[in-house]
């Protein structure tokens, strides 16, 4: 009886973890916002990103294949936004104070960063996806 318990147990916490890990990328809800809204999302390689370079500094040029750059265009409106490996990175990069304030402002969601921003109209869908 111990034995089942422990395999019931173990199983639980592996499927608990499972659902962690999963819940933590926002880039597939913010995609389909942005499509349920008419835009047309593209992803772009992030080596070709220089506004991502810019923000990551020169010492993670290495370390470009780690993030995913999308555009989210509709006609003359578009925006961009960036899937970071985690939450924590974005705090890394912009600091204690530049990760509140961009949370505040709506440019943080998840594990994605709103690199080059839009109109206001554009930039909620990103921040209510």
């Amino acid at each position: 009886m111990k034995k089942v318990l422990v395999s019931i147990s173990a199983a639980l916490l592996v499927v608990l973890l499972a659902l962690t890990m999963a819940g933590c990328d926002k880039s597939g809800n913010i995609q389909k916002a942005y499509e349920n809204e008419g835009y047309t999302v593209t992803r772009i390689d992030a080596q070709e990103s220089t506004a991502l370079k810019t923000l990551l500094g020169e010492e993670a040029k290495d370390e470009l294949d780690k993030y995913a750059v999308f555009v989210c265009t509709k006609g003359l409106q578009s925006v961009t936004f960036v899937k970071f490996p985690s939450a924590d990175t974005i705090k890394e990069i912009l600091g204690e104070d530049g990760y509140d304030k961009a949370v505040k402002s709506g440019f943080v969601n998840g594990n994605c960063y709103l690199l080059i921003p839009g109109l206001p109209g554009v930039n909620d869908i990103f921040k209510n996806a």
